[in-house]
């Protein structure tokens, strides 16, 4: 009866999934809109009823193919310059960074350490700070924001490789690295900026990697684990969050084995916590201090009322239909180590990121990078059962899945453009010439602050930006709103008499200029470029 029942699962299984991916590919094309149905629940049932065709451990499965050694490598090769070659794209015809970010880490790049401003105090991690520096010896800022930051991606996907690889075989870690190469996802990172986030996600994979090889005792991984561990908290706070917590419910599940548990084991893995988290905060001492203290309150207001700090980021519903693809053999991926009670680091990664997405913790819209990187390297396990049980169906669905990727990742990296023109780039930059050198920039509108900041080579001033501004959120509303000349003038003078410096005023083509059509004394526009201006205002 058991053995009947399994055989039907199965059956259906196998039936649903090229129904699944069937429709997956009409999305793809738009032959289907993806909302129609409900494809994420698709997806779920499909992961759930992956369950009953997992089998042998794939860990002693290969792929002739795939594992075939000058083939292996050679795809691994392809893969990495294929993510290269996708991100470079929009940088065909373009020469400013993407992202929203740019302009943030432009400043952090050229004036973080010398300034210490206390936004950058609070949000950006002194690793990485000193990281920059040192390629700031020898690389231009603009090189270090589009190219160098592609080849930290490009190192990114290999992390991802050498885990699956490590954790499973080598075929899961070439087609986790593949599924990398061609995520939406991944890619929206990068078109995002997220640039600490990408270098503390290799670090926090190598970290895994080298945890994994210490579990089979291979020469210095113990070492390499703890440096890679501790390099991730210097350089991404956020990241450490998460690899933290999941080392930290890796360390008592894993001294459980052959229904005994190992004390010594559980008191090694304490004390290599405590050495990390003892390394991790030595440059957090002092000045750096406040990028801790500062998170606490956040962190556990997330926990209390959650829903309320998403980060900047895809929701959850948006993560679903753009993951259709392989969500479900993430699933499947996530059940295997279940099955097997493979409860390793990589297991509590994917739960810890799940819960904290799902509930809505703090920062869970941001979180969703980390689910979605550990459901990439599921994927790949899950894809490896599918083969192991069925080679022509998981050949199928092999084909079927890199068709939707490749087109879904190059229509989309064809159609990523920076979010400001030239003009508009080169009028904040404008900013730098013609203004005196203790001079504050301003800007009126959060599209351009960023860019004001790290672009005008001014001290800034922006809403609810940086160090300078001293208006509150309704009395920025009043001055957006506003036509009225004793408001406005009233509303920058705030700032002359607080700084006793020239403010130049940057108002770009995508808002409303308010300063227009009034007639302030002392304020008195300097340049015009296509509808980007620059407004002085001094006394």
């Amino acid at each position: 009866m058991k053995q009947k029942i399994q055989s039907i699962m199965e059956s259906s299984f196998y039936q649903l999934l090229l129904i699944y991916f069937i429709l997956v590919l009409m999305i793809t094309f738009s032959l289907f809109y993806k909302y129609t149905i409900h494809m994420e629940v698709f997806a779920l049932i499909l992961g759930i009823l992956g369950f009953f065709i997992i089998g042998k451990n794939i860990e002693e499965k290969t792929s002739r193919f795939l594992e075939n050694k000058n083939f292996h490598y050679s795809l691994v090769v392809l893969a990495l310059l294929l993510i290269f070659f996708l991100r470079a794209i929009p940088y065909m015809n373009n020469n400013i960074p993407l992202g929203y970010d740019a302009g943030i880490y432009k400043y952090a790049i050229e004036h973080g350490l010398e300034n210490l401003d206390n936004w950058i105090l609070q949000g950006v991690e002194p690793g990485f700070l000193y990281l920059m520096s040192v390629f700031r010896l020898f690389l231009s800022t603009d090189f270090t924001l589009r190219w160098l930051f592609i080849l930290f991606n490009v190192l990114l996907g290999f992390s991802i490789y050498l885990v699956a690889r490590e954790y499973f075989n080598k075929t899961a870690g070439i087609l986790a690295l593949f599924i990398y190469t061609f995520s939406i996802i991944q890619f929206k990172v990068f078109e995002m900026m997220y640039y600490k986030n990408v270098i503390g996600l290799s670090l926090a994979l190598l970290a895994l990697y080298f945890l994994k090889k210490h579990e089979t005792r291979k020469k210095y991984s113990l070492l390499f684990f703890v440096i890679c561990a501790v390099l991730t908290a210097w350089i991404h706070r956020p990241t450490f969050y998460i690899f933290g917590l999941s080392y930290f419910f890796y360390s008592f599940a894993s001294p459980y084995k052959d229904r005994k548990y190992q004390w010594k084991m559980l008191a090694n893995n304490i004390l290599i916590g405590i050495i990390i988290l003892a390394l991790a905060s030595l440059l957090y001492f002092g000045k750096f201090s406040k990028a801790i203290l500062l998170l606490i309150e956040p962190i556990f207001s997330g926990f209390v009322e959650p829903g309320q700090s998403s980060g900047t980021f895809i929701n959850f519903f948006t993560y679903q239909f753009t993951t259709l693809v392989y969500l479900p053999l993430g699933i499947i991926g996530l059940l295997y180590l279940t099955k097997k009670k493979q409860f390793n680091a990589l297991f509590f990664w994917a739960l810890i990121s799940a819960v904290i997405v799902y509930f809505q913790f703090f920062f869970f819209n941001r979180f969703i990078i980390f689910l979605d990187i550990v459901i990439v390297i599921l994927a790949s396990a899950g894809f490896s059962v599918i083969l192991e049980k069925s080679r022509k169906i998981g050949i199928l669905i092999f084909i079927i899945l890199f068709i939707s990727l490749i087109f879904s990742s190059f229509s989309y990296s064809f159609g990523s453009k920076p979010l400001l023109n030239e003009n508009e780039l080169d009028t904040i930059s404008q900013i730098f010439t013609i203004s005196e050198n203790e001079a504050f920039a301003m800007s009126t509108s959060a599209y351009y602050s960023t860019w004001v900041q790290g672009y005008s080579q001014r001290r800034t001033i922006a809403p609810g930006l940086f160090d300078y501004d001293i208006h509150n959120e309704q009395e920025w509303k009043d001055f957006w709103a506003s036509n009225q000349p004793n408001l406005i003038k009233n509303f920058l003078e705030d700032y002359i008499n607080k700084y006793k410096q020239p403010l130049y005023i940057f108002i770009g083509e995508r808002q409303k200029d308010n300063l227009m059509s009034v007639n302030i004394t002392c304020l008195q526009q300097v340049y015009n470029k296509n509808g980007n201006k620059i407004y002085k205002y001094q006394c």
